[in-house]
């Protein structure tokens, strides 16, 4: 119980900040400040944290590159299609990702309802293809970048999970694993965009902040559960985001909430209540 609330407040916190980057117009300049706040709080911890085993350093730099990675191209899809049609589909695959990676592994026992509850979240997330998910068809040559972000989700998810299993630390983790990280997009910014950059700052850094925290909690509370239970029930537990986003789309951005958008959620839902089964 405890590492499932630790998750679905991750799940909250995450929804805001992809709402925030969706919101805005300089997605770029958006991603390139959360980096910054989340690098700036991260780097005072350094000297109070454990220096990470060597073991552990292949697994910071691959989830790293996969993290970067996924940030350019969520920086893409968002420029081309509804958050309420890009989000559900992108978090949707990466339960897929984790529970093939945890079965091809076999160092996770998984229930058959667990399984079954993770099934059902992708599947939730395919109803969005219907129709256009009651809103605009998602654009085809969006599909394979929204795919790939889904397999970069799943796939630092998993990482995280088995540097946890080998390095019970979060927080050390998530310190070491942001300095690597958290870098690269707002050096990008300052080389390329310079006075962009500085005038985001000056008009719009409490949006900045806001996305920079929401970020680095939501992600710490991901990887506290992981390391108190499982690593593939709790990358799908974390996408009862996906409710929240469709909400927010509705609400803030506009966007329609069609009758593949309900049934989505629906099954999501139906997906967790399977999962927590004992």
């Amino acid at each position: 119980m405890f590492a499932t609330t630790l998750v679905l407040l991750a799940a909250v916190l995450h929804a805001a900040w992809n709402t925030l980057v969706k919101f805005s117009a300089e997605r770029l300049l958006v991603v390139a400040s959360m980096d910054a706040i989340a690098f700036v709080v991260a780097v005072p911890l350094l000297p109070f944290v454990n220096f990470p085993p060597a073991e552990i350093w292949p697994w910071l730099i691959a989830s790293a590159l996969f993290e970067l990675l996924y940030r350019y191209l969520l920086i893409q899809a968002y420029r081309a299609a509804d958050l309420g049609m890009v989000y559900p589909l992108m978090r949707g695959l990466s339960p897929l990702v984790v529970l093939g990676l945890t079965l091809a592994v076999g160092n996770e026992p998984l229930g058959p309802h667990q399984v079954l509850g993770i099934l059902l979240i992708p599947c939730g997330m395919a109803c969005l293809l219907w129709q256009g998910g009651g809103g605009e068809r998602l654009p085809w040559a969006v599909l394979p970048v929204v795919l790939l972000i889904g397999v970069c989700i799943g796939s630092y998810t998993w990482i995280d999970g088995q540097a946890l299993q080998r390095w019970a630390q979060p927080l050390d983790y998530l310190a070491w694993l942001t300095f690597i990280s958290a870098w690269p997009f707002p050096a990008a910014a300052l080389a390329n965009r310079r006075k962009s950059f500085a005038h985001f700052w000056r008009t719009q850094w409490r949006l900045g902040t806001a996305v920079g925290v929401c970020v680095l909690a939501s992600y710490a509370l991901v990887l506290w559960a992981m390391a108190a239970g499982s690593v593939a029930e709790a990358a799908a537990l974390r996408e009862t985001s996906v409710i929240l986003v469709v909400l927010f789309g509705m609400r803030y951005l506009k966007e329609p909430l069609g009758l593949p958008r309900l049934l989505a959620c629906g099954l999501v839902l139906a997906g967790i209540m399977i999962m927590k089964i004992h």
